[in-house]
């Protein structure tokens, strides 16, 4: 046996208590593990174990020697496990936990090109804004935004949410863009109900060019419990609303919206995929923390050119009146 073989060997022997059993599980002679084990002695120079005709234990350095190489044949084998579970494909139940809003419009439509991909594989998504016990609820895999709590899950972060304040064009037509934070007070804001973070309904926001962060209070006629309620008041054109970056995209890209103050936009929690240790994941895991990986990797940045920003800005107020005619047309509905 090679060097490896031998600590393997030793290891064996060390669990099963003889030479004999250590052979069996090896598929090798005793007498093979036995020699295996004395040609250890001998490059160590130290006897691992003591051997009498009726029994066999572990010395003092051999126990040391067991506790120092368990765990590192333990992590050889962990790495070979996950050699082969990548060359695996995904199958079975995938059971994922979601945060309403964001599942729904970004982590859902990607999850019918991974069943696509791998047919085997059947995903049950819960989709829920409560802090969900992974263990509990039968979880493999959840993404959460904000910073988890669970010490004991892995992380890692796929990305963040940014506020961005936005208007349909029917309501700039009648208003013109503000240009900073502090004309806001003129404006009739939407705003979400509870106020659990800001108890006077007040709007944080970043300022791109100085990197400050502050605090605007804002008032209008409507206040809302509900996200969904204050995209289709804002579509609506009843006012401005600071929206979460993502939901307010679909809008965006159709023109539905308009981004106004987008030199202030403000980062906000990150993003996180949460799952157990590494060791022995599955196929299945692994391919959804990569898809939705790289679905948050994809998705465009619209605070990194500033100078992008701050031209959109100034143009926005010429643009607006001549596209509210191309915007009246009917609404696509993200969230119901």
């Amino acid at each position: 046996m090679d060097r490896l073989g031998s600590i393997s060997a030793f290891l064996q022997v060390a669990e099963l208590g003889s030479f004999a059993s250590a052979g069996k599980v090896m598929g090798v002679s005793g007498s093979a593990v036995s020699k295996s084990v004395s040609r250890l002695e001998d490059r160590l120079r130290v006897r691992l174990f003591n051997r009498t005709t009726r029994a066999l234990s572990l010395t003092d350095e051999g126990r040391e020697f067991r506790d120092r190489c368990a765990p590192i044949l333990a992590d050889l084998d962990d790495a070979e496990n996950v050699m082969v579970e990548r060359a695996a494909a995904p199958s079975g139940a995938l059971r994922v936990g979601l945060p309403t809003a964001l599942g729904r419009i970004k982590i859902l439509p990607i999850l019918g090109l991974l069943t696509s991909k791998f047919p085997d594989l059947r995903i049950d998504a819960l989709l829920s804004d409560d802090v969900i016990d992974m263990v509990d609820a039968g979880l493999d895999v959840t993404v959460r935004i904000g910073e988890p709590r669970d010490s004991g899950l892995m992380m890692k972060r796929v990305g963040s949410v940014r506020y961005i304040v936005c208007a349909a064009p029917s309501y700039l037509a009648r208003s013109s863009p503000p240009s900073t934070p502090d004309e806001l007070s003129q404006y009739d804001c939407i705003q979400r109900l509870p106020h659990a973070c800001s108890p006077d309904g007040a709007w944080k926001f970043t300022d791109l060019e100085t990197g400050a962060s502050f605090d605007r209070s804002v008032s209008g006629s409507l206040s809302l419990d509900s996200a969904d309620a204050v995209i289709e008041a804002t579509l609506a054109g009843s006012g401005l609303a600071q929206l979460h970056d993502y939901m307010a995209e679909p809008y965006l890209v159709s023109g539905e919206l308009v981004q106004v103050l987008g030199t202030y936009a403000v980062e906000g929690p990150p993003i996180c995929i949460l799952y157990p240790s590494p060791r022995h994941l599955t196929p299945k895991v692994r391919a959804f923390i990569d898809i939705v990986t790289d679905n948050f990797r994809n998705r465009p940045d619209r605070s990194s050119d500033r100078q992008h920003l701050l031209e959109a800005q100034s143009d926005q107020g010429a643009d607006t009146s001549a596209n509210v005619a191309a915007h009246h047309r009917p609404r696509l509905v993200a969230s119901r």
